[in-house]
Formats: C-alpha cells, sequence, structure tokens
C-alpha cells in the first residue's frame, strides 16, 4: 500500500497538470509519504517523463528498489527535455532520465552521461500518400525528391531527435535547413493539423508515427535510415552530484538497470507500461503500445554486455550534427564525449562497458 501511494502521487500530479498525449508529460511531484523509512541519504531528485524512458524509473519506485537501496528517491515529472534541462541547470533536480534534449546539458560541461535506457526506434517523416514526393520510389530506405522537399512546410517539435532527423533526411537530397520550412508544434498539436489538413509533412514519434501508419499516410524515412545512427534515451546528472554523492549514484544506477532487466518480459512491460498510460490519460492503442515495444528496446544487462555495446555511442555524431546546425558551438562540443562515464553500469553488470 504504501508503494502504491507513492507512486499514485506521482502519476496523479501528472493527471493535474492536464496530459493529453503521449508525446507529452505534465510536470509533477512525488513526495515521500508520511511513515516511510528514514534513509540514510538525503532526497535525490530525479527528472523524468511519463513516457519510454521514464518506464524504469516509475517502476522502480514502485517496487520499491529504491527505498531498499536505501535511497530517498524524489521523482518529478516533465512535460519534455527541454524543462528537464532547465531544472538541472538550476539545481533542482540531481538526475535525469530523458531523450535528444540531453545532448545540450551534456554540452554545457555540467553533466555526466551515466546509462542509456531505451533505444528510440518507431520515429519518421511523414507525408500524404497522393503528394508528389511520395510518388517516388524508395531508395536506401528513403524516398523523395530535392525539388518537392525545398520549401515543404513540415510539423515538428523543435529541439528533438525528429528535427535532427528531418535535416538528415533533406541533407541527403542536398539541401540545408533553410531550404525547408520547420514549423515548431507539439506532437499532438502537430498531428490534429497535419490529419485535417494543415502543412505538407509531420515529423513523428510513437504513437503518431504509428498512427500515421495506420492511416495510409506515406512514410518518406525513418530516423536510422535518415541519420544513419541508432541513438538511445538515457540518465544523466549533475557532475556535482557525481563528484560529491557517487554511492546514491551507484544505487540509482543499480535500480534502473534492475528495472530495465524487469522490462525485458514483454508482458509485465506491456500491463505496466499500460497502467502508467492509462493513469496519465495518454492515448496509446493496444497495437500501438505493442508497436513500441518491439521497436524500442531497454538496455538491460544483456545488452550492455554485449562486444560491440558502447555506451553513449550515438552521441558523437549528433554532436557533429547541432555543431553544422549552430545549435551547439564548436568549443563547447568536446564536452559531450568528454560526458560518457561508463564506470557506473560497468560496476552494475560486473563488465568493463566501453
Amino acid at each position: 500500500m504504501k508503494k502504491s501511494r507513492v507512486l499514485a502521487t506521482v502519476l496523479s500530479a501528472a493527471m493535474a497538470a492536464g496530459l493529453t498525449a503521449c508525446g507529452s508529460a505534465p510536470a509533477g511531484n512525488n513526495e515521500k509519504g508520511a511513515g516511510e523509512a528514514a534513509s540514510e541519504y538525503k532526497v535525490l531528485n530525479v527528472g523524468t517523463m511519463a513516457l519510454t524512458c521514464g518506464i524504469p524509473v516509475l517502476y522502480a519506485q514502485e517496487q520499491g528498489y529504491f527505498e531498499e537501496a536505501g535511497l530517498d528517491v524524489n521523482v518529478e515529472l516533465f512535460a519534455t527535455g527541454a524543462p528537464i534541462n532547465e531544472a538541472i541547470a538550476a539545481n533542482q533536480i540531481d538526475i535525469a532520465v530523458s531523450g535528444f534534449a540531453s545532448v545540450y546539458s551534456l554540452a554545457n560541461a555540467n553533466c555526466t552521461w551515466l546509462a542509456d535506457v531505451n533505444t528510440t526506434g518507431g520515429m519518421g517523416l511523414y507525408a500524404r500518400a497522393d503528394s508528389a514526393i511520395a510518388q517516388n520510389a524508395e531508395a536506401d530506405g528513403l524516398i523523395g525528391d530535392a525539388e518537392n522537399l525545398k520549401g515543404m512546410q513540415i510539423l515538428e517539435p523543435l529541439g528533438t531527435a525528429v528535427q535532427y532527423m528531418t535535416e538528415s533526411y533533406a541533407e541527403k537530397y542536398g539541401l540545408t535547413p533553410s531550404d525547408i520550412n520547420q514549423v515548431n508544434m507539439e506532437y499532438a498539436s502537430a498531428y490534429q493539423a497535419f490529419t485535417t489538413g494543415e502543412a505538407d509533412a509531420m515529423a513523428a514519434n510513437p504513437p503518431y508515427s504509428y498512427q500515421l501508419e495506420e492511416g495510409g499516410y506515406a512514410k518518406l524515412c525513418s530516423f536510422e535510415d535518415a541519420t544513419g545512427v541508432n541513438m538511445c534515451d538515457g540518465c544523466f546528472a549533475r557532475n556535482e552530484v557525481v563528484e560529491k554523492r557517487p554511492e546514491e549514484v551507484q544505487l540509482f544506477i543499480d535500480c534502473l538497470v534492475k528495472a530495465m532487466d524487469d522490462m525485458q518480459d514483454d508482458k509485465l512491460r506491456s500491463e505496466y507500461t499500460r497502467k502508467v498510460y492509462d493513469t496519465n490519460a495518454i492515448t496509446c492503442s493496444d497495437a500501438d503500445l505493442a508497436h513500441e515495444i518491439e521497436d524500442r528496446d531497454y538496455v538491460g544487462t544483456e545488452a550492455m554486455k554485449e562486444s560491440e555495446y558502447k555506451l553513449g555511442e550515438a552521441w558523437v555524431a549528433i554532436t557533429d550534427f547541432l555543431v553544422n546546425a549552430e545549435k551547439i558551438t564548436a568549443d563547447n562540443a568536446p564536452n559531450v564525449e568528454k560526458s560518457i562515464n561508463p564506470s557506473f553500469v560497468s560496476k552494475t553488470i560486473g563488465t568493463e562497458v566501453k
């Protein structure tokens, strides 16, 4: 009952903030309930989202993994990665589990990348099936041409992984970001606008990407085909926390990996994710959820022990892109690679991670 109250506090706070779509999650608080056991450590404030990346955090909290490890964890839910970056920069949270926007915190040289959490499959760029650009034959996983792509209006939340995908896709046809019209719009609003006839294309993540495919829209590219990289959401922390509270950071990573290992059970993952999504009023059909689980793997112990696995591998390519796009300065770019620290996950799984 105690564990249930803790999770309910997290999720009801999210509901109160008005969550309406899988691509958006509101800010929320998870305060320790009265009567919970005191920890030998002070509060560890963790920021995440009620999305794929945050599921293991919420599960570990509900199962009592943090409490059993002696941690006093307070989980804060945010709408997107951008406010998570703001909160960590303001020292309001200590550890974050987030997505693409994490790279900006790493570039600022005040955070450490600790663990990959989940792969980010399922993203794509979509146009109407009867549009001129969709009539091209597929080549190397892409459909398109420079003539029809130039000047296209594309709906997407800027500063996210889908913007990287869109601009990488345009580059395949010799175009620059200035050659296309990227309109900043959150996923839910973009989906509604696009499916009612606005704009020429939409860059989407699950479940909107699945819904567009089911609706007969043409998929011009996937994230992986457009960018050539496989990206992971993951966990990072303020350098001050890593340096001054390494025992707590290690225990948190131990619990996080344990939860990711639990989530290798598709039935358990489906049931728990459904519970979180339903509680947070996240619209996601059973078919979409199954598709999401198929596309997005949790990076558990087994995956990290594979010889070819490298922590944070995609960040280098992504940083190069962001430098070219003038979103990260060349001076700050080396900070991203320097921030990747595999020592914590190495200790967790008992194998050296590259």
